[in-house]
């Protein structure tokens, strides 16, 4: 397993996605090899056949298959289980030859967040590509193009979690120069975890 996965999908449902999603001003990340566009919930039936072929993620961090709701959940999650969505970065990834119809296929998700913990760090709580294309680098290219908009917009600092069990998630995190803050144990979904609070300096 690759994926570069930071958070679980499993929060409490709500009826509707998240305002923070609609009305935060839109951002965008190019590379030379993808492309981001702001995903709504008109892009819902992407976002979950993203989800259902990395069920191997699920099943790692929470113990289970992927269900349509986590589609929903990724809307209205906040940065960690039980916080607000606050200043929410949800974008769809796509390689470049591809279209942003809701209809074709996602390369992967970021979802990340202005101003958490604190007002100098941008938190990452989702990196996921689908299996396909964790082997072509991208993953490493949307986390560069990332902390330079970061560093851009005056953060010092980008921050996340991973959970012990995704060793290949923690190295690549490792990999893009995050370093280890702590770590605790907790349970999610249906399994009990240790997590890895992470940091970059930028």
């Amino acid at each position: 397993l690759s994926s570069y996965d930071v958070r679980v999908l499993y929060h409490e449902q709500r009826s509707k996605p998240s305002e923070a999603v609609m009305s935060e001003p839109a951002l965008e990340l190019r590379g030379e090899r993808f492309r981001t566009f702001p995903l709504m919930p008109e892009h819902g039936p992407a976002l979950w056949r993203l989800l259902e072929a990395s069920a191997d993620y699920s099943e790692l961090v929470l113990g289970r298959m992927p269900t349509p709701a986590d589609a929903n959940a990724v809307f209205m999650a906040g940065p960690e289980d039980g916080t607000e969505p606050g200043d929410k970065i949800l974008l769809g990834i796509m390689s470049t030859n591809q279209s942003t119809d809701a209809s074709l296929h996602l390369s992967g998700v970021l979802d990340a967040f202005r101003n958490y913990p604190d007002p100098s760090a941008w938190y990452i709580g989702l990196l996921l590509f689908s299996p396909e294309e964790r082997v072509h680098g991208l993953g490493r290219d949307v986390v560069e193009a990332l902390a330079d908009t970061a560093r851009a917009s005056g953060a010092r600092e980008l921050q996340l979690n991973v959970v012990e069990q995704n060793v290949k998630a923690h190295r690549f995190w490792q990999a893009c120069g995050f370093t280890e803050v702590r770590r605790w144990r907790a349970r999610f979904g249906e399994r009990d975890s240790v997590f890895i609070r992470m940091r970059r300096a930028l």
